[in-house]
């Protein structure tokens, strides 16, 4: 029993410092958009870089978490393509088509989204506790996006459809990981899921990529920081979290992620913050708190 609870603790650990490092996303992106960095193009470049890396160091230090099975290859296809394709240009649309607050708080609504699809095909249960627990971090997350501010001139069917997919591609990322993690260990599952995604999306952005070739030197170390930072190495810990909790809970504690984000913008950057923001981040807080109750 007390494995079992130890074994559960660090992976909520895991879960939190992935998602900890999932937000510090902006605060790279933000750095090296000061280059006049395109976002997709960063995007495919950090993707490329990361299952790069990941590769040569599994190829030197573990070789074997190189193999799976070839009957596995579409499997792991549709993974990168829904998981981290559709996903990062989902968002991204939604953001061109709407605002960023309703972009956000819509993205956050996949914890409902895994809660669903886990009962689907994980077989997890729906309980009160889970849906409380989407409930407030889901209106937590809208308050420290801000999404009460929005400008709702700019809120229209294509960008909440385009918000949506973010958010349900993103549910499949759990859904898929939990079924690859059953097969595979985590470095295999995140390298062919990123390698994967990382190939549709340089195949998605084709000539785009070339001309970040001539960006400066320092723009490229922060390109390869966001690679190795905040994407390999928050994904690779929320899916080591992933592989020892339920994906429902799993989902539920990284909207942390959207805490940390909105609290490095500022520390970082001296954003402000409103009290509803420190409102929501409680809320958020609460939500994360309460899923780890036994389920009802």
């Amino acid at each position: 029993m007390e494995k079992q609870v130890l074994k559960e603790t660090r992976a909520i650990v895991s879960v939190l410092a992935g998602a900890t490092l999932l937000g510090s996303m902006g605060a790279w992106g933000r750095a090296i958009y000061r280059y006049e960095g395109d976002p997709m193009t960063v995007v495919t470049w950090r993707a490329l870089i990361g299952a790069m890396t990941l590769a040569a160091l599994l190829a030197l230090f573990q070789p074997t978490l190189l193999r799976i099975r070839a009957r596995d290859l579409p499997f792991f296809a549709l993974y990168g393509f829904i998981g981290v394709t559709l996903n990062f240009w989902a968002y991204f649309s939604a953001v061109k088509f709407t605002t960023l607050a309703v972009a956000i708080t819509l993205l956050y609504t996949y914890p409902a989204f895994v809660a669903l699809m886990s009962a689907l095909f994980l077989r997890e249960r729906i309980t009160r506790t889970k849906l409380v627990a989407v409930a407030v971090t889901l209106l937590g997350s809208g308050f420290v996006a801000q999404v009460h501010q929005a400008d709702w001139i700019r809120v229209n069917l294509r960008g909440i459809l385009f918000g949506l997919l973010a958010a349900i591609s993103m549910a499949t990322y759990s859904i898929f990981g939990k079924r690859a993690l059953a097969r595979y260990p985590p470095w295999t599952v995140v390298l062919y899921a990123f390698a994967a995604g990382s190939l549709f999306l340089a195949v998605l952005s084709g000539p785009r990529l070339l001309p970040a070739l001539r960006y400066p030197a320092i723009a490229w170390l922060w390109i390869l920081g966001l690679a190795l930072v905040p994407s390999l190495g928050g994904y690779a810990l929320y899916t080591i979290g992933l592989r020892d909790l339920p994906a429902s809970q799993a989902s539920i504690i990284a909207t942390w992620e959207v805490v940390t984000a909105a609290f490095l913008g500022w520390l970082v950057f001296r954003e402000h913050l409103a009290p509803v923001q420190f409102f929501g981040a409680a809320l958020v807080c609460f939500g994360i708190g309460w899923i780890q109750r036994s389920e009802t």
